[in-house]
């Protein structure tokens, strides 16, 4: 890459902390209780496992080939044209995310706070702010994202203190009400959204500024554990506040935070709460635009990838307006066929990827193994 940019390693990891958090903070807890009633909290646990493998798998490959990103060692390992096809499958899945992102954040202010305003106007403002971040490279991102990180994570955990006289553990029990279905249901929803979508972050592993994978890889893992004990407490603290209504809440931190009520000094403030939630999802937003960016750029050999940021960002604010013919659809969309798609289209190519790459390891051990007992064979021969 042309004068590559490069962050430290806590920054890497805050980027991969507001990738997977973003916008699954306001979006999952509602639907996972839907799907798993009160077993959701055990489907973030499994899905988390599967995603912390994928993670070491993409430390095999980042490992193997240094300095490269997803495209570079795929094309080194099974070919230009084969990871041309994957790409583009890769593509198709990412740009739906990206447009995914700010069709969430629309339906939220225009069911949550401010209904009567059309969703051009929220898609457009923030797709002009991911443009800007664009524009700014990966250090500015990671420098700004470190700040918004913190704020999101004030909030939240400022609702969910607040909220601690309201609770009710009991609403927990029982934690199968309806049998193991529910809870493999819910593997299948967080699986897809967001630990299935790691893959795509493989990307912008080379710009980590650390010269040894290992603190990088044990940074990222934390940030994976704290993202799920994130979306674990946010569920728990759905299901005591709001009981058997949890099921029946879209966007469940909102409504906890419209419940916050402290006396006469602190009450409504789902309005901050809101804003912080938006930030999220405008990260999440970014960080999937910048990995398009850089995918198009290996692909097409530019020397300069901001060239590709208004047409990227022009083109995924077309997909938002477009996409969902109804808000029904595209929930639907979102909860079945997302999950397979990123199976498709993010495991598959690594898995595949990691077994050429793994073979190949295999073979050149064997190689190496077998040169000296044939050259002292031949050796004692000539003798």
């Amino acid at each position: 890459m042309k004068d590559q940019e490069t962050i430290s390693t806590t920054q890497m990891a805050t980027l991969y902390f507001a990738y997977i958090t973003g916008s699954a903070l306001i979006v999952i807890p509602g639907p996972l209780v839907t799907m798993s009633l009160n077993a959701a909290w055990l489907s973030i646990l499994i899905s988390l496992g599967i995603g912390i493998v994928l993670l070491n798998i993409m430390f095999y490959l980042h490992r193997r080939n240094p300095g490269l990103t997803f495209i570079g060692y795929s094309s080194k390992t099974i070919g230009r044209w084969p990871t041309v096809i994957l790409a583009c499958f890769m593509l198709t899945m990412a740009l739906h995310m990206a447009s995914g992102i700010i069709i969430d954040v629309s339906g939220f202010m225009t069911s949550m706070m401010l209904p009567e305003t059309p969703d051009y106007v929220f898609m457009g403002m923030l797709y002009l702010l991911a443009a800007f971040f664009l524009r700014g490279g990966i250090e500015s991102i990671a420098r700004m994202f470190s700040v918004l990180v913190v704020i999101v994570m004030i909030f939240w955990a400022l609702v969910l203190v607040l909220l601690i006289p309201q609770y009710h553990p009991e609403f927990l029990r029982p934690v199968f009400p309806e049998g193991i279905k529910p809870m493999l249901l819910g593997t299948y929803l967080t699986f897809g959204f967001p630990y299935g979508e790691v893959v795509l972050f493989a990307m912008v592993l080379p710009f980590a500024r650390a010269k040894q994978s290992k603190p990088l890889k044990k940074a990222m893992v934390w940030a994976m554990v704290i993202n799920g004990a994130v979306l674990i407490i946010s569920t728990l603290c759905t299901i005591m506040e709001l009981g058997p209504m949890a099921s029946e809440k879209r966007f469940s931190v909102f409504v906890l935070a419209q419940m916050v009520e402290v006396g006469d000094i602190i009450e409504r403030i789902e309005a901050v709460v809101g804003m912080a939630m938006l930030a999220g999802s405008l990260m999440k937003a970014t960080i999937t635009l910048y990995i398009i960016q850089l995918i198009l750029t290996e692909l097409f050999g530019l020397r300069n990838d901001r060239l590709l940021t208004n047409p990227l960002c022009v083109t995924a604010l077309l997909l938002s307006l477009t996409l969902p013919a109804t808000l029904h659809e595209w929930e639907e969309m979102v909860l079945v066929v997302h999950p397979i798609w990123v199976a498709a289209v993010y495991v598959l190519p690594l898995l595949i990827v990691a077994a050429v790459a793994f073979f190949k390891d295999l073979l050149a051990d064997s190689t190496k193994e077998e040169a000296p007992s044939g050259n002292g064979s031949e050796g004692g021969s000539v003798k």
